[in-house]
């Protein structure tokens, strides 16, 4: 059976279970109430923009619109602050919300979230260890990118010691301006185990920066340039994410991405503490779970990868392509509660680095 006629007849099946509101109470902790009387609620979900949200709005938020007749309003500006504003005050507006992984910790330890009401929402053999508060919902990951009209796959690096290799691979670099992953890539040039990089050893880290210093043409602030820049001939190896290579590829530029030490971090989905529509914002969590919504959203955005393994075979061909295998001992994960403690420090040094 094909992913794509094995994805359908999930979707097929769920709708059938969630058809008419009875059958809700079946899979979660809803009133019985008829489909037509649910849809005169409302929750609002709130992102970051851009083709992410549009994804979720296209995909899990407008089939569980159709299963439950709850409408979702779409906003954006996720904001650690505002958050805390509304719970603090009893005025929350949001009903939930996707998250960096470090906003996600930052939250959770604030106690600004609801937990995860397991119950409704199915936790599936996944790649990522399972959270009080928030639920991982996809990876991205960082590698190389580069054009490959400029350079034959033999004359590229695929490993971070490669990239730190300028004599055996001369090139322009761009590293990101930021601690966070460039420390994790520069500790693996250095020849550490990816699956034993944390506690990140920061001296031992900046050590191995100090080598590439020197190669890097532009430390790049804006997430966009790690490809444009690429793309004007300003620099040759980007340090990138795989989803904006995918998305450049998709526009027709010339553009490639290599990892064989990907770099994993995770974005998440979280429900606002004190919220009115809690049972509703858990059923809406319940859909982001669901392995064929997430093997959806991986085949509207190759580049990004599911939770579950159980998505992963429902994956088209270019999404599988672009998606590091998540044992590989080369395969690397942040770790966020790490961050979450460190993240003010390293930031501190890594900014000091910069001028130095």
């Amino acid at each position: 059976m094909t992913g794509k006629r094995k994805f359908k007849e999930l979707l097929l099946s769920r709708r059938k279970l969630l058809a008419g509101g009875a059958s809700l109470a079946a899979v979660g902790p809803f009133a019985i109430v008829p489909g037509r009387a649910l849809g005169a609620q409302q929750i609002v979900f709130v992102g970051y923009g851009g083709a992410n949200q549009d994804a979720y709005e296209k995909l899990q938020c407008a089939q569980f619109t159709k299963d439950t007749g709850i409408k979702v309003i779409m906003a954006s500006g996720v904001d650690l602050a505002k958050l805390k504003a509304q719970v603090m005050t009893k005025n929350v507006e949001w009903d939930m919300m996707t998250m960096s992984s470090g906003l996600a910790v930052g939250a959770e330890r604030e106690g600004l979230l609801e937990k995860v009401d397991y119950s409704v929402v199915k936790w599936q053999d996944s790649i990522q260890p399972k959270r009080e508060a928030t639920f991982p919902f996809y990876t991205y990951w960082g590698g190389v990118a580069y054009d490959p009209k400029r350079f034959t796959a033999d004359k590229v690096p695929k490993t971070w010691a490669d990239f730190w290799n300028a004599g055996k691979f001369p090139g322009r670099r761009g590293l990101r301006d930021r601690a966070d992953e460039m420390l994790e890539i520069a500790l693996m040039a250095d020849g550490v185990d990816p699956k034993k990089l944390f506690p990140l050893d920061i001296d031992r880290a900046f050590k191995s920066l100090d080598k590439i210093k020197p190669h890097v043409t532009k430390f790049i602030a804006q997430t966009p340039q790690t490809i444009s820049l690429v793309q004007t001939n300003e620099i040759d190896f980007s340090y990138a994410f795989a989803g904006r290579v995918a998305n450049a590829q998709a526009q027709g530029l010339s553009m490639e991405f290599v990892s064989a030490q990907p770099l994993i971090i995770s974005t998440f989905v979280g429900i606002p503490k004190g919220t009115k529509n809690r049972d509703a914002a858990m059923k809406l969590m319940s859909y982001f779970a669901m392995p064929e919504m997430q093997a959806a959203y991986g085949n509207a955005l190759p580049g990004n990868g599911p939770i579950a393994r159980a998505a992963i075979p429902l994956l088209s061909g270019k999404a599988k392509s672009m998606l590091p295998n998540p044992d590989d001992p080369q395969t690397a994960y942040v770790d966020m509660d790490w961050w979450a403690d460190n993240y003010a420090e390293a930031t501190k040094r890594f900014k000091s680095w910069l001028l130095g």
